[in-house]
Order: C-alpha cells, then sequence, then structure tokens
C-alpha cells in the first residue's frame, strides 16, 4: 500500500460519529490531510489485509501520521492538538482544565456514545423492538449532559474544546435515527449554537448523518421484509397443519 505525500492520512468512514469528531477537528486545526474513505457497510473494506496489517483491531478512525499508526477517535484527537495546534485552546495543557475536557471524554465514551451503542445496535442489528431499561440509560446520559450545559456554553469550559467535538458528534447521530433531543433545552441550545459556529459542521458531520440515516432506512425496511417473509412461512406452514 503507498501512502501520500500529505504528511496524515486519515482513514475514515463518514456515518461514525467518531470519525466525524476527528474529522471536524482536522477542519478545526487546518492540517492538511490525505482523507480515505473505506466502506463498512457494504463492502467490509475495514477487513481487507492491508488495514487489519495497519491497524489489528480495524476500527475507523485511524491515523497514520507519517509511519505513526493510531486509532480510537479520542486519543487521535488528543494527539492532533497536541502536535497541530497553533494554542492549546481546544485542549488545554493546564493540569485542571485539561482534566475537565478528560471528563467529558470520558463521560462520552462510557456512558453517552455507549448507552446510544447499547440501545440502538440490537434494534438496527437483531431487530430487536428496544429494551425500555437501555432507554432510560440513554436518557439519563442526555440529562447529565443537559445539566452539565447548564451553566457552560461548551461541554468542558468557556470555550471549544475537542470534548464538544466528540460529544457534537455523539449526540447529532441521534438524528440518523430519529430521536428528538429537543426537549433538552440545554443540549438543543448548545448543538444549535456549534451548528451555526462551525463553518464545516455540514461537511464534516451532516454528510455523515444523512449517510447514517440512510442505511438506517435500509436496515428497516429489511428487517420489515424480513419478518413478512417469516410470518408468510408460518401461515404457509400452518395451513399444511
Amino acid at each position: 500500500m503507498s501512502f501520500s505525500s500529505c504528511s496524515v492520512e486519515f482513514i475514515y468512514m463518514a456515518a461514525s460519529p467518531p470519525c466525524r469528531a476527528v474529522w471536524m477537528c482536522i477542519k478545526e486545526l487546518g492540517i492538511d490531510v490525505d482523507m480515505r474513505h473505506i466502506d463498512m457497510y457494504k463492502k467490509a473494506e475495514h477487513t481487507q489485509p492491508w488495514f487489519v496489517k495497519l491497524n489489528p483491531q480495524h476500527t475507523v478512525p485511524t491515523i497514520n501520521d507519517d509511519g505513526f499508526i493510531l486509532w480510537e477517535s479520542r486519543a487521535i484527537l488528543g494527539y492532533l492538538v497536541n502536535k497541530y495546534g497553533k494554542d492549546d485552546r481546544l485542549y488545554p495543557t493546564e493540569p485542571q482544565k485539561r482534566a475537565l475536557v478528560d471528563r467529558m471524554l470520558y463521560f462520552d465514551i462510557g456512558t453517552l456514545y455507549k448507552s446510544m451503542v447499547d440501545y440502538f445496535q440490537p434494534i438496527l442489528y437483531m431487530g430487536s423492538s428496544g429494551d425500555p431499561q437501555k432507554a432510560n440509560q440513554l436518557k439519563s446520559s442526555l440529562d447529565y449532559l443537559d445539566q452539565y450545559l447548564e451553566i457552560e456554553e461548551y461541554v468542558a469550559g468557556d470555550n471549544l474544546t475537542i470534548a464538544d467535538l466528540a460529544i457534537l458528534a455523539t449526540v447529532t447521530h441521534l438524528e440518523g435515527v430519529e430521536w428528538s433531543y429537543k426537549s433538552y433545552e440545554n443540549i438543543f441550545r448548545w448543538v444549535t449554537k456549534l451548528k451555526t459556529e462551525l463553518p464545516y459542521y455540514n461537511e464534516c458531520n451532516q454528510g455523515g448523518i444523512n449517510m447514517f440515516k440512510d442505511w438506517v432506512k435500509l436496515r428497516r425496511e429489511q428487517a420489515a421484509a424480513t419478518a413478512a417473509e417469516e410470518a408468510a412461512k408460518s401461515v404457509r406452514k400452518n395451513s399444511r397443519t
């Protein structure tokens, strides 16, 4: 596999919230990157030998920075700011300010994003009707975030940080499954603010949400067709007995 002359290669799938968070960070930092989109839905390109060799977990996003390979989106976010940021605004070096950003990054991966995946993955991949307990866990996660934003304009202080980019990608992913967050007043205000403030929002985030929404629609149509086929089989079987 050959790489371009760009210092950083960004391997991603636009429908993935973690990928979109890194993409927004790249735009915010103004980094010149070689974008390489892989299709995980239809072509399973993440299982190709070249990518598994590069990243044994074969997950996205993955970056190749002149031979330095890194995956896990939140690690990538911190790395990019540490190496390419003109200042530490997005990821402060002062210990207490950085701790607040880290706290929200951990909240995202361990609570908010996790609760979203835990609830929707069985619905989208196994056709379940949705676990009420997991739905409540997602609602509780959004409640926590709404409380954080009650006194702050951004999730980790008074300016944009990488925690905002990560959590923005997570929250807006709910639009792809038509789960409204408008009832969370502070979250809705914050999302609306960032959609307006970030000039790259539509390019880096909205397009991927639309792609995910199309995939969700296809999955639901396939699930409905499968259910109808199983029902028809049951009717035919019963008619013969």
